[in-house]
């Protein structure tokens, strides 16, 4: 039988802590995600996240084995940061929006 897991750490070098059933970001990771913001995985690669500060969050569901199959892991951080990158783009450009 394949191994179910490869070894994974999602953010290394930066400070993380557990809530209940959330992977929390001590600080600002590399993608964009901010400190404050939460995640989640799961073992046929399903991962999600959640950026209370940026209003914003993501899912990606898969059937792959192992966990933390570097293809699946490449396409979610590139996702991430999508959604991220158009999320700043939207609310910087709801700043300088007339109020009304």
């Amino acid at each position: 039988m394949p191994p179910l897991s490869h070894d994974a750490d999602f953010f290394p070098g930066l400070r993380q802590g557990w809530g209940l059933s959330f992977l929390l970001n001590l600080e600002p990771a590399p993608e964009g995600r901010n400190a404050g913001s939460m995640s989640s995985a799961g073992l046929a690669n399903t991962y999600f996240w959640i950026d209370p500060l940026a209003r914003v969050g993501g899912l990606i569901m898969t059937q792959v084995l192992p966990f933390a199959a570097p293809a699946v892991l490449k396409a979610y951080r590139a996702v991430e940061r999508a959604i991220l990158r158009r999320t700043r783009r939207r609310q910087s450009g709801l700043r300088g929006a007339p109020q009304g």
